[in-house]
């Protein structure tokens, strides 16, 4: 009898330990959230990064199953592997204050795009993911939970690793 508390104890303890390794908005404890939102669906969208900046990652899906990971493996070179363009201007009389932000980046054959939106002309906001498959010509946005949102998109203009769009 004793055993099997035992190892009912131990499997908890272990699972207990599994769930530790991520957290619902899907980042490892070595982690921070840069953005991040659920969607209708109770799935999550994420981008992390490791809390020394060794790497950025993008996540799907939910605790108990990461849908997609990108990179599979992030290292210090995954921070090149995203592009990121954002602006933000206050108002004034002259103009609406906005926040926009987009993070892209391309998986197999499909394009990424998670974007955060607000300006004041009309006070809206909004986040999501954009994703557009090359070979089947297909575009389909998932809307963020606004109530849901964790982080600032916004907060990777700061940063000195990452790819920069280039304005046109």
């Amino acid at each position: 009898m004793p055993a099997k508390i035992l190892l009912l104890i131990l499997s908890g303890c272990f699972r207990f330990n599994a769930d530790a390794q991520i957290n619902k908005q899907l980042c490892k404890p070595n982690e921070e959230i840069i953005f991040s939102f659920q969607i209708s669906n109770k799935k999550w969208v994420s981008v992390c990064k490791e809390k020394r900046e060794k790497y950025i990652v993008y996540r799907f899906g939910n605790q108990n199953k990461i849908e997609l990971q990108y990179p599979a493996n992030p290292d210090s070179a995954s921070w090149q592997l995203f592009t990121f363009k954002g602006y933000s201007r206050g108002g004034g009389t002259q103009n609406a204050a906005m926040n926009i932000a987009f993070l892209n980046f391309s998986n197999k054959d499909s394009d990424y795009e998670v974007f955060e939106i607000w300006n004041s002309e009309d006070d809206k906001e909004k986040c999501g993911v954009t994703i557009s498959t090359g070979t089947s010509n297909k575009t389909v946005a998932l809307q963020g939970i606004l109530e849901s949102r964790k982080g600032y998109l916004l907060s990777l203009s700061d940063s000195d690793k990452i790819k920069l769009e280039s304005e046109n």
